[in-house]
């Protein structure tokens, strides 16, 4: 009976000196494999995101949903992505601030909405390699003339400065996303 017990134990203590070389090797190679991946599949991400943005930027098909608003000092407010966006389709255009208690305002969602049309269009290339959008637009609503500067990265990140025929400007802060993607929440449109 001793000889099995010692047999077991030599067998286990042989099997985890073989297990503890092993591991390293696999470990480190795993890691590396691994660390090549996710690198291709991060490449493969941001190469798919940047033709979707070329898409959208020329199809003219997009939201701009704003995670932060600013004003023309630079002060910015965290908000809802969802409620707070300018979104384009073609010819049309939706702006929409928005307050998260909705409480008042004209859209009844505590801001205000407006629709209109898209009277000037021009998109310029820019960056050392070429691969950003600034976009310049005009858009005539029914509560007044907006001149729009949007710029757009490969990577659909967004800034866009609305500036009217009142003193002040608008920014917004966040990503494009296609229209058929968006979950914003459109209020009643003045």
């Amino acid at each position: 009976m001793k000889k099995y017990i010692v047999l077991l134990l030599s067998g286990m203590v042989v099997l985890n000196l073989h297990a503890q070389e092993e591991t390293p090797v696999d470990g480190k190679t795993t890691k590396k494999l691994t660390k090549e991946q996710k690198i291709e599949q991060r490449k493969a991400d941001e190469e798919a995101t940047a033709k979707m943005v070329a898409w959208m930027v020329e199809n003219r098909k997009f939201v701009l949903e704003a995670d932060y608003l600013s004003n023309q000092t630079g002060e910015r407010i965290m908000v809802n992505q969802n409620i707070n966006f300018i979104m384009i389709d073609s010819l049309k255009i939706t702006i929409q601030l928005a307050s998260v208690s909705g409480i008042g305002g004209a859209n009844g969602m505590g801001g205000i909405t407006t629709d209109g049309m898209i009277t000037k269009w021009e998109v310029h290339k820019i960056g050392k390699t070429k691969n950003n959008y600034a976009i310049h637009l005009v858009t005539m609503t029914h509560i007044g003339t907006y001149d729009i500067s949007i710029d757009v990265s490969p990577y659909a990140n967004a800034d866009a400065r609305i500036s009217g025929n009142q003193m002040g400007k608008l920014n917004y802060h966040g990503r494009i996303v296609p229209i058929g993607q968006s979950r914003v929440y459109k209020g009643m449109s003045i």
